[in-house]
């Protein structure tokens, strides 16, 4: 991974909010460099954020993970579990040069704030977790310095610990503080950095295998739906919902949803684990069907409209990492409670009294209903390609091409991109396959 020297301006998209106090006290000649000060570039670091959990990165894994499919061209071959490692090349650089490489001229600045501070590490440690998590092994200890050309590669394990020792540093700094506040400008909404952090860590610790951990991180998360971390959108061309973005302005029809797996949940055609006659108004909320094709519901007041907010952080999330957590450590009636408050959530979310009833569940069919509740809950949002592959696909998603629901038939890993394979001399070797899983979730 080679990283050129990056020289930062101030850049007109990071202007939207309070332009004269982010600019107050900087150097006023126009022909001066300007180096951005860190409540601007913690901005930069929020886009690449939202973006890292939204674009690509998300369509890719909703494929993977049969919640969508691939309706043409590029998308055919995702679909047909055909990757290019070049598709992953852009995916792969913006993390590190747009987000990482930000947080860590924060974190270095100490001029820059406590709060911050702080943030600057609830997000890096995020993008490093989920890079792990995506990839494998990854440049960790030498990654975005201008000087080393070559960095090498850390264990995915050791990454994953790091990065949630990373989150937790960020909290510890917050304290109270609220993610409306700014910082960065109008990108974010929800409660507080650090319940928005807490689940975070608690998502990880789960990935991780430290259930003790997800459980005690979780415990401090998101208390509420009203306090979900979420992305903010409006009807401007470049600042519209991703999915939206991709569905409509970009690539229409390349992103669809027919015969996908989630849609045959919702839809009744393949039968719940846990009886739900409010699949329909899910179904309804996600998803349009458009003939014989399902597509993405972009209409206002569906999940991907041009202004639907993104969730990166939520209750729902946050309620079945601690009901799966439980169960992981014998806590049934703790793990069933957690399930029913998110049943409750949704009877309210859905204005449905009997739409989404309780659970009374034991044993594996209490754990499946869990794990395909967070499925459905979840559509479009990374951490559900995660759940399969780390679970050795309990709920049985079936596999695309085939049709099977073994783990091994199903996808494991985004490729390393082909600008590491061609710059990077510390790249794995031999090159891990599309299939083959990644050393810390081939453990479960």
């Amino acid at each position: 991974m080679k990283f050129k020297k990056i020289y930062y301006v101030l850049f007109a998209s990071l202007l939207l909010v309070n332009c004269e106090s982010y600019t107050e006290g900087l150097n006023d000649d126009p022909n001066a460099f300007i180096v951005a000060a860190s409540d601007l570039l913690i901005g930069q670091s929020q886009l690449t954020f939202i973006q890292h959990m939204g674009s690509n990165n998300a369509r890719y894994a909703a494929v993977f993970s049969n919640q969508m499919s691939g309706g043409d061209r590029q998308y055919l071959t995702l679909n047909t579990y055909s990757p290019n490692r070049g598709n992953y090349d852009d995916m792969w650089n913006d993390t590190y040069t747009q987000g990482i490489k930000t947080t860590r001229i924060i974190l270095a600045d100490e001029s820059a704030g406590v709060t911050i501070a702080g943030v600057a590490e609830i997000i890096q440690g995020t993008l490093f977790a989920d890079m792990a998590a995506l990839y494998g092994d990854i440049p960790f200890t030498e990654a975005v310095d201008s000087e080393i050309i070559n960095p090498v590669y850390d264990g995915q394990a050791s990454v994953m610990s790091s990065a949630i020792g990373i989150i937790a540093s960020g909290i510890g700094k917050v304290g109270t503080s609220s993610v409306a506040a700014g910082y960065g400008g109008n990108r974010l909404a929800g409660g507080t950095w650090a319940e928005a952090g807490n689940t975070l860590a608690a998502r990880y610790s789960l990935i991780n295998g430290d259930y003790a951990a997800a459980i005690n991180y979780a415990n401090n998360g998101v208390s509420s739906t009203a306090n979900d971390l979420v992305s903010l959108h409006g009807t401007s061309l470049d600042n519209r919902n991703l999915f939206y973005q991709f569905a409509i302005d970009e690539r229409q029809d390349y992103l669809v949803a027919t015969d996908a797996h989630s849609v045959k949940l919702l839809n009744g055609t393949t039968a719940r684990a846990l009886e739900t006659p409010g699949s329909s108004l899910v179904f309804d909320s996600y998803f349009l069907t458009d003939g014989s094709r399902t597509i993405l519901n972009t209409n206002e007041g569906g999940r991907f409209s041009q202004t639907s907010s993104m969730k990166l952080a939520s209750y729902v999330e946050n309620q079945l990492i601690l009901a799966e957590a439980k169960f992981k450590t014998g806590n049934e009636s703790g793990a069933l409670e957690h399930l029913n408050n998110v049943r409750a959530d949704l009877r309210v979310q859905y204005d449905s009294a009997d739409g989404f009833p309780d659970s009374t569940a034991s044993g594996n069919t209490l754990l499946k209903q869990i794990l395909e509740e967070k499925y459905l809950a979840l559509i479009g949002e990374l951490v559900t390609f995660h759940d399969i592959r780390r679970t050795r696909n309990f709920i049985g998603v079936p596999n695309k091409t085939t049709g099977s629901t073994g783990a091994s038939d199903f996808p494991q890993r985004f490729l390393y991109p082909q600008t590491e394979v061609d710059a990077n001399e510390n790249i794995p070797n031999p090159l891990p396959e599309f299939f083959t899983p990644t050393a810390l979730l081939s453990s479960y």
